[in-house]
């Protein structure tokens, strides 16, 4: 976030009376440390001893407000958090044998890791800074003796050979350790929404550039098979390779072969340019790589957002096919976390992926998909309502909402007879025997919409009017959400410093841990100088 959203979502925060209570040192002492859960099938550890032992070192330090200030978020959350509990389950990566050194702790070796990418640095240099003189705090708090440290190689070995799938549960594991300690919601957090409403979850897309540099855009799996082959590009009447050179026998020569799955795609910026190609597009960029697609639960009371599941693919990947199968793995990991409202943007506009929305039971707050069309006005007053899926009447006139029934899940539209009072549209005069002007329609025409608008249409089907300023609001809570892309843009991210896929899945979702565990470290940070504050205040 930029410095002016981040002053004012300290001043939001401030302005709650439950952050101090929540967040703030003084109150969460008895609850501290926090214990890093595991699933509970876990099994033991291969290995039996490791050459070295991470143990949890208290917070005592942080009672004193010029370290409190001068620490780093993840200095702060390694005070707060005890990670001991993550070490058979990181362990997994090891192989039960009596040959080889033994090993260092798993989860001294995980906190290696994020602090590589906390201090966006490389193999090489992190060995150095662990083994020179600088490196004892770091060496105290990850479990190492002064002379016995990893190498580089080490380091990355252990990288290496941990698998994607279980960096990609230590997001939600955060959030079931945050949820046990009381530091999360159960509820929607959004002002006036009703006590029974599940959480907010906004749905993001973030666009990384591969490790590898592009040589073709039209790059896909055909061409990493032997030739002969098809030439995408030249079918796309780009020049294109014939592959008649023997260095294209086994893959063509303008593929990556250090990044097989990275595909090109053409990022228009803007919602309603999605479904255009990119020569009509009025802005937009090339990105050759991957896009993550983070769900992130928002809690407007502090004005923050926490990731609970993260995941990587390629670029170009339908999220038709992605979102049914991300979000019901989403829900089925947190069963007990009922879901109020879904945010996204246009990406999401389609059946596929509003059906599971619908089903359950969640406000669609996803962006409206343009469609060819949808600005003709005759074709509007035909089908019924405009582009922004609010219902018309015969004539052309806009019907006004009167409120979202939650029991029946529908949204009742009137037209309130506005013709009588407004002037003649371009769509010529209302005729006199319109039967809604009688004074049996009091309300004038009236339209239900709830799954889908009258005529079947679900794209532009919505339980908050989309455009209005109540969506508005909700909306742009988005922007809360958001701020994860400067973060990991922050711990140099936005291009990707692995090959692969697989690696750059394991980047990405220690990433996402990591910003869990600072955006943790900064509230308990916030409130406990603003307790500080105010105990000088009332003291004086």
């Amino acid at each position: 976030m930029n410095a002016r959203t981040e002053l004012l979502a300290e001043q939001k925060r401030a302005a709650h009376p439950d952050f101090i209570p929540t967040f703030a040192l003084e109150a969460l002492c008895t609850r501290l440390p926090l214990s890093f859960p595991v699933p509970a099938e876990t099994p033991p550890s291969p290995k039996r001893h490791y050459r070295s032992t991470y143990r949890y070192l208290g917070y005592d330090d942080l009672a004193h407000p010029a370290m409190l200030s001068t620490l780093s978020p993840f200095e702060i959350a390694l005070r707060l958090i005890d990670f001991a509990p993550l070490r058979n389950f990181l362990a997994q990566c090891y192989v039960q044998s009596a040959k080889g050194q033994v090993p260092f702790d798993p989860v001294s070796l995980f906190l290696c890791v994020c602090l590589r990418r906390e201090l966006r640095c490389g193999w090489g240099r992190l060995a150095k800074l662990l083994a020179g003189e600088h490196g004892a705090g770091w060496r105290r708090l990850c479990g190492f003796q002064d002379d016995l440290t990893p190498s580089a190689s080490g380091l990355r070995y252990f990288f290496n050979a941990i698998q994607p799938e279980t960096c990609e549960a230590l997001c939600p594991l955060s959030i079931d350790m945050l949820r046990t300690a009381g530091l999360l919601p159960d509820r929607s957090t959004f002002p006036s929404d009703p006590a029974e409403r599940g959480v907010s979850v906004s749905h993001d897309i973030m666009l990384h550039a591969a490790r590898s540099n592009m040589a073709c855009s039209q790059v896909t799996e055909t061409c990493y098979q032997p030739a002969p082959r098809p030439c995408p590009a030249k079918e796309a009447g780009l020049e294109g390779c014939d592959c008649s050179q023997a260095v294209c026998a086994q893959a063509c020569r303008r593929t990556t072969l250090q990044d097989r799955e990275a595909r090109a795609i053409y990022y228009a910026g803007r919602n309603h340019d999605a479904d255009l190609p990119s020569s009509q597009s009025s802005r937009g960029r090339l990105v050759y790589g991957y896009a993550s697609n983070p769900d992130r639960l928002l809690d407007d009371r502090f004005a923050c957002a926490w990731t609970m599941r993260t995941g990587l693919q390629p670029a170009n990947a339908d999220e038709r096919a992605l979102f049914p199968v991300s979000f019901a793995t989403l829900r089925a990991r947190f069963p007990d976390l009922p879901i109020g409202e879904l945010l996204a943007d246009a990406a999401l506009g389609f059946q596929d992926c509003l059906d599971p929305i619908w089903e359950a039971g969640a406000l669609r707050m996803v962006d409206i998909r343009a469609a060819e069309g949808d600005d003709d006005a005759e074709l509007q007053v035909l089908r019924g309502y405009n582009q922004h899926g609010h219902p018309l009447c015969p004539h052309g006139y806009v019907l006004s909402p009167n409120g979202h029934d939650y029991q029946r899940r529908r949204t009742k539209w009137c037209c309130d007879q506005v013709c009588l009072t407004q002037a003649t549209n371009s769509l010529g005069p209302v005729p006199p025997d319109c039967p809604y002007l009688t004074t049996e329609h009091q309300h004038g025409q009236i339209v239900n919409v709830g799954r889908t608008l009258p005529d079947g249409c679900l794209r532009l089907a919505r339980e908050i009017p989309y455009a209005s300023a109540t969506w508005k609001k909700r909306y742009g809570r988005r922007n809360l959400s958001e701020s994860r892309n400067s973060s990991l843009e922050h711990m140099h991210l936005k291009r990707l410093p692995s090959f692969g896929l697989t690696r750059a899945r394991k980047e990405v979702a220690i990433a996402d841990c990591l910003v869990n565990l600072a955006t943790l470290a900064r509230l308990v940070q916030q409130a406990t100088t603003l307790g500080q504050r105010v105990q000088r205040a009332v003291a004086t």
